[in-house]
């Protein structure tokens, strides 16, 4: 059965009025969802439930990753030049609004370049200052369930063909963290040993607030030369893009941001 609501009331980005929760119709299955995009000839930013309904040539992938609630999605929207309401769903606490990694596709604007971006399921927040028994209660755990994801995701993505575009790797840290060190061991860990230093690697600082302002680039240059990741030969601050506080996608800071985040990426999808 087609939904009805996916064949004839489908919204911008292909998002159904009425999909998941109040649909009236039968869940869909990827089969579906394939035979209406190859039947009405759907096209949209932002993929249905988690999935890719078409094979879409990129120039590059960029994977987001971080924390919950440190604003990956609101930066997946912002690279895509779209309002929150529009692109990927976010949530205004710490409440993790992507509940499995989720491809988007979209041009940078200003750009010929075509990106996937790829939304990935929040970490659980980590703790400042773990004690001796949060660490050893950590390891007798294991390796969380978000941060297994995070690492196969990874190791699949960084398979990539010679000649092809090394994969950029964008890890987000809030800026209220950002002298905290294992909100940075945590990056490190994820690019060492789970991208295998097989991607390119950006910090951005998200939910940049004027408290948080001063000297943010120093901090957090401190930050990196104590990880001792060697990425750069030159200054570890081209690694490094705030993101700050802003009042929608008219303001300054949104235009001025949301640019800064994509000459980075259109910079180093072109560097060797």
């Amino acid at each position: 059965m087609i939904c009805t609501c996916l064949v004839h009331e489908h919204q911008p980005f292909g998002i159904c009025r009425r999909l998941s929760r109040t649909c009236p119709h039968k869940p869909f299955s990827i089969s579906i969802i394939n035979y209406c995009v190859q039947r009405y000839h759907f096209h949209s930013t932002a993929t249905m439930a988690g999935q890719q309904t078409s094979p879409v040539r990129c120039d590059v992938d960029v994977v987001l990753a971080g924390q919950t609630g440190v604003g990956k999605s609101s930066l997946v929207n912002m690279i895509m030049g779209v309002g929150d309401e529009h692109g990927a769903q976010v949530s205004n606490d710490v409440r993790p609004c992507t509940e499995k990694t989720t491809p988007y596709i979209t041009k940078l604007e200003g750009s010929s370049l075509q990106c996937q971006l790829w939304d990935t399921r929040g970490l659980d927040e980590a703790s400042d200052d773990p004690s001796i028994m949060a660490m050893a209660l950590s390891w007798f755990r294991g390796i969380p369930q978000c941060e297994r994801e995070l690492k196969d995701f990874c190791k699949e993505r960084t398979k990539y063909d010679r000649g092809q575009t090394m994969p950029l790797f964008i890890w987000c840290i809030h800026a209220s963290k950002i002298t905290v060190p294992v909100h940075w061991q945590q990056f490190r860990k994820a690019y060492v040993d789970y991208c295998g230093r097989k991607v390119k690697p950006v910090v951005v600082i998200t939910q940049m607030a004027p408290k948080f302002e001063t000297d943010w680039r120093e901090k957090c240059e401190e930050q990196l030369r104590q990880l001792d990741l060697k990425i750069v030969p030159g200054n570890p601050s081209d690694l490094l893009v705030r993101v700050r506080k802003h009042h929608g996608i008219s303001s300054i800071e949104y235009r001025e941001d949301s640019q800064a985040v994509r000459d980075t990426i259109s910079l180093l999808s072109g560097s060797s």
